[in-house]
């Protein structure tokens, strides 16, 4: 994949997200900081809005939906391990960007990206493309049903809120993989669970956060 380098008013940007993500306690792994350094924020979001790439809050996209939040994509990342060589599967591909800082740390790995939004997948196609990344693939289906056929994945993340989280996810995870989800009608809690051989372990939980819902079959077809 080809490292982008971005120019000099965009890195001191990004070098002072980094500062505000460490600062607030957001930013605490050198593998993740060095994952989001390599992946410019600003060639994920639409144009008019590239100005406040850089800045630690969400960005509106097409279809009601956003690029999350920077020190929530640090959060979540650095919860779900990301180990060299493993298989990810991404429920809701938005932009493309959280699943960039991924392909980066599993390297040889795969992303497995599932948008409901034809429009929203074409777009994660074209951002991936243009910086080079190779790893991850964007499927246009129903994030609440996973992908089955290329289970079973070492870690699931899901970007958008779940009230329940789906069992078809859970199903095809691998045995110590790793799922993390904010869970949540309203407001969610961001919850790590682990799968052992014994049943599912709620390793980490944290509330305060607000994601836009996950919708598909699995929630009674509330499309």
């Amino acid at each position: 994949m080809t490292e982008i380098k971005t120019d000099k008013n965009y890195q001191l940007k990004m070098d002072n997200l980094i500062n505000i993500m460490r600062n607030s306690g957001f930013l605490n792994n050198s593998r993740v900081e060095s994952a989001i350094k390599k992946t410019p924020r600003h060639e994920f979001v639409p144009m008019s809005l590239q100005e406040k790439a850089y800045d630690d809050i969400p960005i509106p996209i097409m279809n009601n939906q956003t690029v999350s939040q920077p020190s929530v994509v640090s959060r979540m990342t650095e919860w779900l391990d990301v180990r060299e060589g493993q298989k990810i599967l991404e429920i809701g591909s938005g932009s493309g960007w959280q699943s960039a800082i991924l392909s980066y740390l599993v390297g040889h790995g795969t992303i497995f990206s599932i948008e409901r939004h034809p429009e929203l997948v074409n777009f994660a196609k074209e951002n991936l493309e243009k910086i080079g990344i190779k790893n991850v693939s964007v499927t246009l289906g129903d994030g609440s049903l996973g992908l089955p056929k290329e289970s079973p994945f070492d870690r699931i993340i899901i970007t958008a809120a779940c009230e329940k989280i789906p069992q078809s996810l859970f199903e095809q995870l691998s045995i110590n993989g790793l799922l993390i989800a904010p869970v949540g009608e309203f407001t969610q809690s961001l919850v790590l669970i682990k799968k052992t051989p014994h049943g599912v372990l709620e390793i980490k939980n944290e509330p305060g956060y607000v994601f836009v819902p996950l919708l598909g079959k699995f929630y009674s077809e509330k499309y």
